[in-house]
């Protein structure tokens, strides 16, 4: 049905307004094509050899786009739907970490309809399980949106609503002390490396949405001051994440580690991290031995190997019988 109306607008029979958008062609051509639409017919058709997606967050990040490509049969730089959508969802993240043995904080999960019945069971589940200080986040979405620090019990109830304003889903998770926030950029296919680790270090009580994006005192120190046994354990640690939440081309590693007991936990992927020429993904790999230029250039030869790996997969099966 979804190739047949495409058709319609291919062949012209669609109702347009004056200005000029495209959409995708989904294998109905030997190549991938996107087709300039406007007064009712197509007035360009512009082949693609790839795709490099640079969104962030909801329809960008969390695989929908993904799975747009996928459908297009067109190579995408970065993770699978699979691995987009995971990385985007804290709540599933946190539990394949904990699965596959990876350290995360303590953590618990609450969506809206629970809530709206019994707050304060959860509320008792949240001080006997996860304590405080904590932090209560909006389970899919990025950027430290809907991301509130809270001390004492009284102001759970605020956080966790301010929370379900951004989402349907909400986890609480433990707070580390002495916390240094740490990152590390991974790049590969079936057999990622990892970059040197670098740090975050902002004036707020914590990375928020303002110290990310409109507070200019927060610091990156990079590479991170850390000893070359930590340094070589929170590589190792990133390029594990990454295989088990199936990712591939890029990924940033978010860390968490207690300055005084040198534990490490993992806060969480970011599968399309920020990549501008002064973003923390390009200089980690950049202090590492990867110029920016190369970066990108690696990228998008792993977006190929990716999608001509999966080309060798069957989809179809018959029945030798």
């Amino acid at each position: 049905w979804l190739k047949t109306e495409l058709q319609s607008f291919i062949d012209g029979d669609v109702s347009s307004e004056d200005n000029n958008y495209y959409i995708p062609s989904l294998g109905l051509d030997s190549k991938p094509n996107f087709y300039e639409l406007g007064e009712g017919k197509v007035v360009n058709k512009v082949p693609v050899d790839i795709a490099f997606p640079v969104l962030h967050g909801t329809y960008g990040e969390d695989g929908t786009v993904q799975g747009l490509l996928e459908l297009m049969g067109l190579p995408y730089v970065g993770a699978s739907v699979l691995g987009s959508s995971i990385g985007m969802d804290k709540l599933v993240m946190k539990s394949v970490l904990r699965y596959s043995g990876l350290p995360v904080t303590d953590f618990t999960g609450l969506v809206k309809t629970d809530w709206e019945k019994s707050s304060s069971k959860i509320i008792d589940k949240i001080k006997k399980e996860i304590g405080f200080p904590c932090f209560v986040k909006s389970a899919d979405l990025g950027s430290s949106i809907g991301i509130s620090k809270v001390n004492n019990p009284e102001d759970i109830s605020d956080a966790v609503n301010s929370s379900l304003k951004y989402s349907g889903r909400v986890i609480v998770e433990k707070a580390v002390n002495n916390c240094r926030e740490i990152e590390v950029s991974v790049l590969g296919n079936e057999d990622p490396s990892a970059s040197m680790p670098g740090e975050v270090i902002p004036e707020r009580e914590f990375y928020d949405y303002v110290a990310k994006y409109e507070d200019d005192t927060t610091r990156l120190e990079i590479p991170a001051k850390l000893s070359n046994e930590e340094i070589e354990k929170l590589r190792g640690l990133a390029v594990e994440s990454f295989r088990v939440l199936d990712c591939s081309g890029l990924g940033r590693i978010d860390f968490l580690m207690d300055d005084e007991s040198k534990d490490i936990f993992i806060s969480e992927i970011n599968t399309i991290p920020g990549f501008t020429s002064i973003s923390m993904y390009p200089k980690l790999w950049e202090v590492t031995g990867i110029s920016y230029g190369d970066l990108v250039q690696k990228l998008i030869d792993l977006a190929f190997e990716k999608f001509e790996s999966k080309k060798k997969v069957e989809t179809d099966y018959k029945d030798s019988i």
